[in-house]
């Protein structure tokens, strides 16, 4: 499997380093809504911002001991594929400036989220085992969740 970032083409062989990738840019994305933080100066872009860290830290954080502990045979396998993560950091880098709007920033993680989904549902299809489609489809099954946890946390946000 093949990934591009930015430049970079990354070979993937196991559904293990697929997931080790997706760890990653997990917590490429909780580096980039810290650096974010650094330049905005609406209270509620900062409350936002410190959670979505959080929320992409904890995502990082359960796919490493996922990747790294689990035994199961479905990290193991994979049929080569190519996905792209370019719509993700096209969308971060449309957030580089300093008066980035708490709704900005909703919207941003709203299609980030999206794209997870999306992504999930992709490797779903092309799953070639069983468990395999099980993993894809409970971590798309997460995405989903997590989204619709954002957009509520993020409505509270709003009312605070």
């Amino acid at each position: 499997m093949a990934s591009r970032s930015g430049n970079l083409l990354m070979k993937l062989r196991e559904t293990r380093d697929i997931l080790a990738y997706i760890e990653h840019l997990h917590e490429q994305l909780a580096a980039a809504w810290e650096a974010l933080d650094e330049n905005v100066s609406d209270p509620r872009s900062h409350l936002l911002l410190d959670y979505l860290k959080a929320l992409e830290d904890k995502s990082a954080a359960a796919l490493h001991g996922f990747s790294r502990e689990s035994f199961n045979t479905a990290l193991k396998e994979w049929e080569p594929a190519e996905f792209d993560d370019r719509p993700v950091r096209e969308r971060l880098g449309a957030l580089q400036h300093p008066d980035v709007r708490a709704d900005e920033l909703l919207d941003a993680a709203m299609d980030i989220a999206d794209w997870f989904e999306s992504f999930y549902a992709e490797l779903e299809r092309a799953s070639t085992l069983p468990e395999q489609t099980e993993l894809f489809a409970s971590l798309r099954e997460h995405a989903i969740k997590e989204k619709q946890r954002l957009a509520r946390n993020a409505n509270m946000l709003s009312d605070f």
